[in-house]
């Protein structure tokens, strides 16, 4: 398992196709979607504006992009998994 996440505004940015189309999605710059790369995160106004708009500007948009991390088939989705609490 390793320690490093994707990078959630790469990702979104390979979807939308640049980081200006991300940015007006986000309702943002373009400058701040670069500095939110290097901190790899957005504000939940962010992705929320960014799920409403992406549909309009013709880019499909569900929760899950906001943690490609947690994706169906990543290893780290099963290891990650809350314990479950076992029955007495």
């Amino acid at each position: 398992m390793t320690d490093i996440s994707p990078n959630v505004i790469d990702h979104l940015t390979r979807r939308f196709g640049n980081q200006t189309r991300l940015a007006e999605a986000a309702g943002v710059r373009q400058s701040s979607i670069a500095g939110r790369k290097k901190t790899n995160s957005l504000s939940h106004d962010q992705m929320r504006r960014i799920l409403r708009e992406g549909p309009r500007m013709g880019v499909a948009v569900a929760p899950a992009d906001f943690f490609p991390e947690m994706a169906p088939g990543q290893p780290e989705a099963a290891n990650d998994a809350a314990p479950t609490e076992q029955a007495a």
